[in-house]
């Protein structure tokens, strides 16, 4: 063949393997395109979160809750006191009312001596602390060192004193009321009050779980006392007032964004969280989620549960009596999520519990504040009101409404003495059937009763 003669262009013929890899970049693509459009969804979320004046970031979280610049920090002196502590263990403990399981007698009965004495005996071996705690409730403002920077993995070791000390002052109300030192008594659970509210600002679910606790048991001891002792006008104004203020209807949307918080750093970074976590939650192993993350899973993850605390937020402002039902709504959707989203079915934690609980607590401040009324209007008029609404407006501004049901409160006069209740957990007028120690809510109602 010559110089000029040309040969034939071979033709390029893909191969098999092309197509494998146009079909993975493709497929890379299309999983780069998926987790942008998702982290912009997740910012523009975030910014609106912001927007609403609620923390993102646990750093933010941080910041968030605080007290006032130069504002006494009572958490300093409650940390004092609580090292005072003496723990009583054995046989000896159990014969403590409240500490332990050692009942309280009956509405109207005395103290047994011996119960007595050995409160006494405990209340003594606590007295350092006591004092010391009885100053610290007296300061505003508190903020615990929790270090919210740290996440998941952050400490909040000190609740178990604050409950601890709770049940300390509710013994000391106790013992006073058998003294009839009416005052002593009314301090004792004005101090369990302001334990409570020392982690009312705390924005954590558990914080607020044991906040509501001790708002319980400030009820109790309450109740035991004002069956015991016959507190002036003056005095059941003030209960009055306290009680009022203890019902913080806003307390759970706190909590729920503390809780978001930490949830967006779990979804942001699985793998990082604490090896306890991850334990607790049985997670898979980190290349498991490595590709979950890939495939832009925690990032859907994510964008759900955000949907899903935003629609507890909502929920938690809306009236008492319909908060439990948009709460539960809320979980069905959140239970229809497909099985595929792993992380997020092991991580988020059913919230109606909470809000049940938190209701429950409302009831039993607003039975305890309408008892105080009546007992007002008993010591004025020296007879029991024939209705709550005797009670408006001298001692009430309205009677207030049973936060399961959205009616008023229900009042019953007793052959001795009268109840104040509300319907409870089970939504269902048990006639005001006070529930015994220990015994689940349904087939019993929130009473408030002084026999008298």
């Amino acid at each position: 063949m010559g110089e000029n003669e040309h040969h034939p262009k071979t033709r390029w013929k893909p191969k098999l393997y092309h197509a494998f890899i146009a079909l993975v970049i493709l497929i890379v693509a299309f999983f780069v395109l998926l987790r942008f459009g998702l982290k912009s969804e997740l910012e523009r979320r975030f910014d609106a979160i912001r927007a609403a004046g609620y923390p993102v970031t646990c750093t933010e979280l941080d910041k968030w809750y605080s007290i006032p610049p130069g504002a006494q920090n009572a958490a300093d002196s409650f940390a004092e006191a609580f090292s005072y502590h003496q723990q009583w263990t054995g046989q000896k403990r159990q014969l403590l009312p409240i500490v332990s399981r050692a009942p309280l007698p009956a509405r109207t009965e005395p103290l047994a001596e011996a119960t007595k004495t050995v409160i006494v005996e405990y209340l003594a071996a606590n007295y350092r602390e006591l004092e010391l705690l009885h100053k610290a409730s007296a300061i505003e403002h508190c903020r615990y060192p929790v270090d919210f920077t740290k996440g998941l993995a952050a400490q909040i070791p000190y609740l178990s004193d604050i409950r601890a000390a709770a049940m300390l002052f509710a013994l000391e109300a106790v013992l006073h009321a058998e003294n009839a030192e009416s005052q002593s008594a009314i301090d004792s659970i004005t101090s369990v009050f302001s334990l409570a509210d020392s982690l009312s600002n705390q924005p954590i679910a558990i914080s607020h779980l044991v906040c509501i606790a001790c708002r319980s048991l400030a009820v109790k001891s309450l109740e035991y006392c004002i069956n015991r002792v016959q507190f002036t006008d003056e005095q059941l104004a003030e209960l009055g007032r306290m009680l009022a203020e203890a019902q913080d209807l806003s307390a759970l949307t706190r909590a729920w964004a503390g809780e978001r918080c930490q949830g967006i750093e779990f979804f942001n970074d699985p793998v990082a969280q604490p090896d306890s976590l991850r334990a607790d939650l049985s997670l898979p192993s980190a290349p498991l989620v490595f590709l979950y993350q890939a495939a832009g899973l925690s990032d859907k993850d994510a964008l759900i549960y955000l949907d899903y605390v935003e629609g507890c937020i909502k929920a938690n402002q809306l009236p008492l009596h319909q908060r439990r039902e948009a709460v539960e709504a809320v979980e069905d959707e959140l239970g229809a999520v497909s099985k595929i989203h792993v992380l997020l079915h092991k991580f988020v934690p059913a919230l109606s519990r909470a809000t049940e609980q938190d209701l429950a607590t409302i009831g039993r401040l607003r039975t305890a504040q309408v008892a105080v009324a009546v007992e007002r209007y008993r010591l004025a008029a020296g007879r029991l009101p024939d209705t709550l609404a005797d009670l408006v407006p001298g001692y009430l501004d309205v009677v207030a409404t049973d936060p399961f049901d959205g009616k008023d409160l229900r009042y019953k006069k007793l052959d001795v003495g009268f109840v104040v209740y509300s319907i409870g957990e089970d939504e269902t007028d048990n006639g005001g059937k006070e529930t015994p120690p220990g015994a689940k809510p349904r087939g019993y109602d929130i009473t408030f009763i002084i026999e008298r």
